[in-house]
């Protein structure tokens, strides 16, 4: 265990990264937002890497949200809000960018930025004490559009609206139902059960993975047909190691050995 507020651990091909700050819920300062981005891109640059998990080594929370303590400071004026809104940004843009797939496990509080950074992941696995909000009403302010478009596109725009204009809190069970969880599991479960499909996708082919990863990233931005960039892909898969060794395991009736990174 760490004493720094934010800090990777590593196990065979899957990085933890966790947040550590359990006495403020995980409240998200700004050392911990810079860590984020120097955290996920030492994870992407490590050809070791294959999964990143993002946790809490808090039991109540994945995290509380922004540390609204540091609000007279980083809002005193307009040029250190814009500066610190940059840095929340940058972060945001450090997990979504990565190239490898990232689960954010959820227990417990995942209010506000933590809510944020939780569905810039690709997939949120939470356990059922866990409770999402994300409350600009509650401060009077205005939530960014581009976490706005990502809120929406993944429960839709009417729901988006209720949650983040009536500052909304979603239990578990409604927000493995409208899609702001992907899986759920009890209390006891959910470590193995998170840690358990980060293996799986350890020993699948990290060309597909990725693949699926860039596809659904040009879907979400508007695309509708095949694309440059897919079409690429597909024609690099069908001449890849990968594949070889996938077509060849299959009809060997033996277990895939993939070789990419």
């Amino acid at each position: 265990m760490s004493n720094d507020p934010i800090y990777m651990t590593k196990t065979g091909e899957i990085a933890e990264i966790i947040l550590n700050r359990p006495e403020k819920l995980n409240a998200l300062n700004s050392e911990v937002w810079q860590g984020i981005v120097e955290l996920f891109g030492q994870a992407g640059a490590d050809d070791g890497i294959k999964v990143v998990v993002l946790r809490s080594s808090a039991e109540r929370a994945f995290a509380a949200g922004a540390d609204i303590s540091e609000f007279p400071i980083v809002h005193a004026t307009p040029e250190s809000a814009g500066a610190y809104h940059d840095k929340v940004r940058t972060a945001y843009d450090a997990i979504a960018s990565i190239d490898k797939p990232t689960i954010a496990m959820v227990r417990g509080v995942c209010f506000g930025g933590g809510c944020a950074i939780a569905l810039n992941c690709d997939l949120r696995y939470a356990d059922t004490t866990a409770r999402f909000c994300i409350p600009p009403a509650r401060l009077g302010i205005a939530y960014s559009l581009s976490e706005t478009k990502r809120l929406s596109d993944l429960i839709g725009p009417s729901r988006a609206k209720e949650m983040l204009m009536g500052a909304k809190v979603i239990e578990a069970r409604e927000a493995l139902a409208i899609g702001l969880a992907t899986r759920l599991f009890a209390p006891e479960e959910l470590e193995s059960g998170t840690r358990d499909f980060a293996q799986n996708l350890c020993d699948l082919s990290q060309f597909t993975i990725r693949a699926v990863k860039t596809v659904v990233g040009e879907i979400g931005n508007g695309a509708t047909d095949e694309t440059e960039t897919s079409r690429r892909l597909r024609t690099e898969g069908f001449q890849g190691a990968d594949y070889i060794e996938g077509r060849d395991a299959f009809l060997e009736k033996r277990k895939a050995k993939f070789t990419y990174r």
